[in-house]
């Protein structure tokens, strides 16, 4: 297992982790599942660079706060929301 590049500062009242969902297997009781914005999610891993498939942080209404452990690249996709880099305000599609 590698280190976790986050550290969650406060998780937001609906933060959640998602990734693609489990397509295929509801004959098994499995829902497909994944994030609420498929679109905004592969945005995301596309330009993190992460592949299709990586997990990411999924959030709504009052959002979350992380602290990377190490140089990170971080992408803010889906609805336009405040964004803070060191405590800044950062421009939204900076």
């Amino acid at each position: 297992m590698t280190d976790r590049a986050l550290a969650v500062v406060r998780a937001g009242a609906l933060t959640t982790v998602q990734d693609r969902g489990r397509a295929g297997h509801a004959h098994l009781g499995v829902p497909r599942s994944g994030a609420l914005d498929g679109p905004a999610a592969a945005l995301a891993n596309r330009l993190a660079g992460n592949p299709p498939d990586a997990a990411l942080l999924e959030t709504t209404l009052d959002g979350c706060s992380v602290r990377p452990r190490s140089t990170v690249t971080v992408a803010v996709t889906g609805a336009p929301c405040p964004v803070a880099v060191d405590g800044r305000p950062a421009a939204w599609g900076a």
